[in-house]
C-alpha cells in the first residue's frame, strides 16, 4: 500500500510541549507530548476511478431538468391524438404553452451547463473568469426579468411572486453572492484541486482544527446547494406549468406527484456531483487527524473513575493525544477516540463531524438504499391499472435518469467499503516516508 507522507511542524508548539512535558512529569500515563510515530494517522491512497467533470455534471442535470419540464407540461396540455375524430396530431396543445414560460424555464435551466462552458478555458485567468462571471450573471438576469415582465403583462402579479419567490429563498439561503446563481460547485477561500479541497496532513494541531473549520464550511456549503437546486428544479420543472394552467382541466395529483419524483431524482443527481467519494474521503483523512473526545462522568464515585479524574491530564490546544487518554477541560472528564485526537472537548460540531465522517460507507450505503426504494416504488406504481399513458412517461423518464445516480451511488459505496476495510487492517503497520 501507498501511504501519504507525514511532515513534522513543532515549530509552533515546542514550546507549550516542553512546558506541558514538565508540568505533567510527575503523573501516571503516557506523556501526549511524546508520541510514536507508529500511532499517528495513516492513509491508504484512493483508487483512481472515472469522475464527472462540472460541464459533464451540469449538462446531465440541465437535460434532466428540461426533460422534467417536458413531461410536466405534457401531464397538463395532453391531447387524444391517438384517437380517429381527434382534430390534431401534436402530442401537446402547444398554442396553450405561453411562450415566454418556455424561455423563463429555458434559461434558468441552462444557465449553469452555459457558465462552465464559457469558463472552462479561462479557469487559471482570474480577471477574464471575473468578467465573465459579471457579464454572463448579468445577462442571464436581464432575460429572466424580461420574460418575467411579459408573463406578468398576460397573467396576474400573483404569477410575478409565484416567479420571483425563489429569489427570496436564494437570498436567504446565499446573500447576494452571484457564483451559487451561476455554479453547483463553487469553492470558498483555500486550496483547491479539480473542485476538490486539499487535505494537507500535518502535525500541527492548531492547523488541523483550522483545517476542519474550512472543510466543515465547505461541506455546509454544498448541502446549502444541493438542498436549493432539488427544490428550485422541481419547483420550476413541476409547480410552475401549474400555476398557469388554472383554466385547464388536468389531473392535479399526478402533477403534484410529478413534482415529487423530480425532486428527489434531482437531489439524488445533485448529491453525486456535490459528494463524490473522492471528496468524503478527503474529509475522512481529516477526521483521522481530529480525533474525538468522549464525556466521562466525572462525578461517579467509582473508584476507578475516581483515579482516572485524579490522574487527568489538563487539555492543551498545543498537543496532540493518543488514544484512551483521559484530560479534563471546563471541569469534565473527557476520553479520547481514534489514532490521535486533537478536537477540542466539548465542541460539538468536531463531535458531529468525527461521526459523520469517520466511515463515510454509511452515507452511501444510506443512500443507496434509499434511492432503491425510491426505484422500486416508482417502478412498483408503473403496474397500476388506472394509470394513464403520460404519467407512465412521467415515471419512466425519472426512474431512467435516477439509475445513473443509484449506480454512483452503489459504486462509491462500494469503493469506500473496500478502502477503509483496507485502511482498518492496515491501521498497525508502520508509515513509509
Amino acid at each position: 500500500m501507498d501511504y501519504d507522507e507525514r511532515s513534522s511542524d513543532g515549530s509552533s508548539s515546542s514550546a507549550a510541549q516542553d512546558t506541558f512535558s514538565r508540568t505533567t512529569a510527575s503523573k501516571s500515563g503516557p506523556n501526549p507530548s511524546i508520541m510514536p510515530i507508529s500511532i499517528l494517522p495513516k492513509h491508504i491512497q484512493f483508487p483512481d476511478h472515472s469522475s464527472t467533470t462540472e460541464c459533464l455534471s451540469e449538462l446531465i442535470m440541465s437535460a434532466f431538468t428540461m426533460g422534467a419540464a417536458i413531461v410536466q407540461f405534457i401531464n397538463i396540455y395532453r391531447t387524444n391524438w391517438w384517437l380517429p375524430q381527434s382534430f390534431t396530431k401534436h402530442l401537446v396543445n402547444i398554442e396553450l404553452i405561453d411562450p415566454y414560460l418556455r424561455y423563463f424555464i429555458l434559461i434558468l435551466n441552462t444557465r449553469r451547463f452555459l457558465y462552465s462552458v464559457l469558463v472552462v478555458k479561462w479557469r487559471h485567468r482570474y480577471w477574464i473568469r471575473l468578467g465573465v462571471k459579471y457579464g454572463f450573471g448579468g445577462f442571464v438576469q436581464l432575460l429572466l426579468a424580461y420574460c418575467a415582465w411579459r408573463l406578468y403583462q398576460k397573467h396576474s402579479l400573483l404569477l410575478l411572486f409565484y416567479l420571483s419567490y425563489p429569489v427570496l429563498v436564494y437570498l436567504l439561503i446565499f446573500g447576494f453572492q452571484l457564483e451559487p446563481f451561476l455554479r453547483t460547485r463553487f469553492e470558498l477561500p483555500g486550496v483547491y484541486i479539480n473542485d476538490l479541497p486539499v487535505h494537507s496532513c500535518t502535525t500541527n494541531p492548531q492547523q488541523i482544527r483550522e483545517e476542519i473549520e474550512t472543510l466543515r464550511h465547505d461541506f455546509n456549503k454544498r448541502f446549502k446547494q444541493l438542498i436549493f437546486t432539488s427544490m428550485l428544479n422541481a419547483y420550476y420543472s413541476g409547480l410552475v406549468p401549474c400555476f398557469l394552467a388554472m383554466s385547464i382541466n388536468y389531473n392535479v395529483m399526478r402533477a403534484a406527484q410529478h413534482c415529487i419524483i423530480v425532486c428527489l431524482g434531482a437531489f439524488s443527481l445533485s448529491f453525486v456531483f456535490l459528494y463524490p467519494a473522492r471528496y468524503s474521503d478527503i474529509l475522512h483523512r481529516a477526521t483521522l487527524h481530529l480525533g474525538c473526545w468522549h464525556r466521562m462522568d466525572a462525578a461517579d464515585p467509582n473508584p476507578s473513575q475516581l483515579i482516572l479524574a485524579a490522574n487527568a491530564y489538563t487539555w492543551s490546544k498545543y498537543l496532540i493525544y493518543p488514544q484512551n487518554t483521559v484530560v479534563k477541560h471546563n471541569g469534565g472528564l473527557y476520553r479520547s477516540q481514534g489514532p490521535v485526537t486533537v478536537a477540542m472537548p466539548g465542541n460539538g460540531s468536531h463531535v458531529r463531524f468525527y461521526k459523520l465522517f469517520h466511515n463515510p460507507t454509511v452515507i452511501y450505503s444510506t443512500l443507496a438504499t434509499l434511492q432503491a426504494a425510491v426505484l422500486l416504488v416508482e417502478i412498483a406504481s408503473l403496474s397500476s391499472t388506472s394509470i394513464e399513458w403520460h404519467f407512465v412517461l412521467s415515471i419512466s423518464f425519472v426512474a431512467f435518469t435516477s439509475m445513473g445516480a443509484f449506480f454512483k451511488l452503489v459504486r462509491d459505496y462500494l469503493i469506500t467499503k473496500h478502502l477503509y476495510k483496507s485502511e482498518a487492517n492496515n491501521s498497525k503497520e508502520p508509515i513509509y516516508n
